[in-house]
């Protein structure tokens, strides 16, 4: 299984500066319906969700912070 995370931008960089982060979903069940030799792409969470977030908050459910994986 092949893990691309989404690079960082402008808008990643525009929300770290007011000190919010931006959370990855990986969609793992792919693994499961089409086995090891999938390649899954992660999607960033929402503008807006994590503007309207408080800070320091984890991120809901089924998402994670980029920075975590290793």
């Amino acid at each position: 299984m092949t893990i691309e995370l989404p690079k960082t931008n402008f808008v990643d960089r525009l929300l770290a500066l007011i000190g919010r982060k931006r959370a990855v979903r990986i969609p793992f069940e792919l693994y499961d319906k089409l086995g090891p030799s999938v390649y899954i792409r992660g999607f960033k969470e929402p503008f807006w969700r994590v503007l309207f977030r408080p800070k320091n908050q984890d991120p809901p459910d089924g998402w994670i912070y980029p920075e975590r994986i290793h």
